[in-house]
């Protein structure tokens, strides 16, 4: 009786096979990202400042930030979380490409500043919960399946 079934046919082998397809496109569909971008300028006088926005640099991963600072004649100490800072004497257009969230120190003019921050979002990322699900009962559902089918062979 059970010599006629295909792999296929039974149901156990068929229903895994579906929830191991669903598994797949659940698991493409969470690696959808979305760019995002921070954008801030302003001023800054002598003083201490962070640049930047806490809630973004915290909350994605960020790939690439830009600080462009600009003075006619300023002395800075510019600096990141995880390298010394470094003092600067302004006198024109500076670039940086810091890797944290950069501080400055203004110790006398003023300078001004543009910070571009950009990441990424995965809006979908919560789907790899049930994909891993869907996988692993997918996984068992064929495996099983294929050994009884087996044994009802012999």
């Amino acid at each position: 009786m059970a010599h006629g079934k295909t792999p296929l046919s039974y149901k156990p082998i068929s229903v895994g096979l579906i929830l191991l397809v669903f598994a797949l496109l659940m698991s493409i569909v969470g690696l959808h990202k979305v760019p995002l971008e921070y954008y801030h300028s302003g001023t800054l006088g002598p003083g201490n400042y962070t640049i930047g926005n806490d809630s973004f640099e915290n909350g994605y991963l960020v790939y690439n930030r830009t600080l462009v600072l600009t003075s006619s004649n300023a002395s800075i100490i510019a600096g990141e979380a995880d390298s010394p800072a470094r003092p600067m004497n302004l006198t024109s257009n500076v670039t940086l490409n810091p890797n944290d969230r950069p501080f400055l120190e203004v110790l006398s003019g003023n300078v001004s500043y543009t910070y571009k921050a950009r990441a990424w979002k995965y809006p979908y990322s919560t789907l790899a919960i049930p994909a891993f699900i869907l996988m692993v009962v997918g996984t068992v559902l064929v495996f099983v399946g294929y050994v009884r089918l087996n044994s009802m062979r012999r």
